[in-house]
């Protein structure tokens, strides 16, 4: 891979992509995501957190995409 980036910890991220290796895991089902950021979002499917509401109507979401692609409804 020929990718360059500016950051140690970019770089980092990155290369888990090419090794597979995936630090970060869930405590509740055991599954593993390479970044925690995923991570967060995935424990999300656990709790029911919705922290993401429209604007115009107030439906919540968990992720911040699925607020966006909803917004385009109205």
């Amino acid at each position: 891979c020929i990718r360059s980036f500016a950051r140690s910890d970019e770089l980092n991220r990155h290369l888990r992509i090419h090794t597979g290796h995936k630090p970060f895991q869930c405590r509740i089902c055991l599954r593993n995501f390479s970044r925690s950021d995923h991570l967060t979002t995935h424990i999300r499917t656990h709790t029911g957190e919705k922290p993401f509401s429209c604007d115009t109507c107030g439906r919540r979401f968990a992720r911040s995409d699925e607020k966006k692609r909803h917004s385009k409804v109205h």
